[in-house]
């Protein structure tokens, strides 16, 4: 019996379906908003990656030698490849770019998570000026989910460029300790980090009520309360008056304690969850940082969603099973003309061309079908409880398959 890796999967079936037809409608939406496909790369060299990433991703990632003896990891990060890609194939003058992707990334899991790969689907909104894209990238990311009919959803945003003014002044690992903190909700060892630091007692109070500062869009007005400072939350409250505007004020929130990697991200970071689990189904933000790192000029946001969650989360759309056409003992080309008449008409069905016809029948009870058909018989049999001399095939046409 063959095995695979500890942390892979094979997916099939049902779930393989509904995993293409989220992957097929989020492309085609992609489209429509002007995103180009994108197919990068299996392999990163890591003399790219590793210094690109916080420390603490970059860990996880997996290092493998190419064929030709170059240090590598497996992809680990989609929107390297992105960027990687607009830098040496577009000049300045040639942004923005707006590319898609359906691909997976490999790194090695956190607890309790036990997988090495993830499939995900995501747009990157490459080199572009105006705080219009960051609404066009979010919106884009809700019209997704309504499209995959998992309206029962909702968006977390915080800025990580208010975080970063926040904690100015602070030693460098002074800012990652209270990073990580935050990102493990971790907040007894936010706490302890404050508590060892001087500052004055409005800004101490500040980074207290920090975890705490989350809810609704009227979080916006306590932060300025707090602050006295209302330009500091500005493009985040601009960005959540146009989705407002849009209809998803109810889908929306705003938590002040998250935060994603300094550096990387520079200005509003996302996640979107489904409502009734609870569970993450995918995020982003924008990250001119990481183009600064690479050493390209511009602005960028994209976001990235869980593959997998979302065929979990939106509706099971894959076709029913119809009907098997059995085929045996007879012209196969006028069995497979008959089959193309079928898929025109858009009516799901398996051929079988066993030779035993009780082996066909059982065959087909055992994958779930409703009819069982011999084409060459000119018969039809409704399974598991019909009646067992069977139909004629013009009658159950005309009939059953007209339905």
């Amino acid at each position: 019996m063959n095995t695979i890796p500890k942390g892979c999967s094979n997916i099939g079936g049902r779930a393989a379906a509904r995993l293409e037809y989220c992957r097929n409608r989020t492309l085609e939406l992609f489209a429509q908003y002007g995103y180009r496909p994108f197919s990068p790369a299996e392999l990163q060299l890591i003399e790219d990656v590793w210094n690109k990433l916080s420390p603490s991703r970059a860990r996880r990632l997996i290092t493998v030698t190419s064929p030709f003896g170059e240090p590598c990891v497996l992809r680990g990060d989609l929107t390297l490849s992105a960027v990687a890609y607009l830098d040496s194939h577009y000049n300045q003058d040639e942004r923005p770019l707006r590319l898609c992707y359906a691909d997976r990334v490999f790194s090695s899991p956190q607890p309790p998570r036990t997988n090495l790969e993830e499939n995900q689907v995501g747009v990157e909104l490459l080199g572009w000026e105006g705080e219009g894209a960051e609404a066009e990238v979010v919106t884009l990311l809700f019209r997704t989910l309504d499209s995959l009919s998992i309206e029962d959803s909702f968006v977390v945003l915080g800025d990580t460029s208010v975080m970063a003014q926040i904690f100015a002044g602070f030693p460098e690992h002074v800012v990652a300790q209270l990073t990580e903190a935050l990102q493990k909700y971790s907040y007894t060892t936010y706490h302890q980090v404050l508590s060892t630091l001087e500052m004055d007692e409005d800004r101490r109070k500040l980074l207290k009520a920090l975890p705490t500062l989350k809810g609704d869009t009227s979080v916006l007005t306590e932060f300025m309360r707090l602050t006295g400072d209302q330009e500091l939350v500005m493009p985040l409250k601009r960005l959540c008056d146009t989705l407002i505007k849009l209809g998803f004020e109810d889908r929306l929130r705003v938590d002040f304690g998250f935060i994603r990697d300094l550096g990387y991200y520079t200005g509003p970071v996302f996640n979107a969850y489904a409502a009734v689990s609870g569970t993450l189904l995918g995020g982003g933000g924008r990250y001119d940082g990481l183009l600064s790192k690479i050493g390209v000029e511009g602005q960028a946001a994209g976001f990235a969603l869980n593959l997998k969650e979302l065929a979990d989360h939106s509706p099971d759309r894959f076709p029913s099973p119809v009907l098997m056409l059995w085929c045996g003992g007879g012209d196969a080309s006028d069995a497979l003309r008959y089959a193309d008449g079928l898929a025109k008409k858009k009516i799901s069905f398996e051929l079988s061309w066993q030779k035993e016809k009780e082996e066909s029948m059982r065959i087909a009870r055992l994958r779930g079908y409703r009819w069982w058909v011999d084409y060459f018989g000119k018969k039809a049999y409704l399974l598991n409880g019909g009646k067992e001399e069977g139909i004629a095939l013009k009658k159950f046409e005309s009939e059953a398959l007209s339905c």
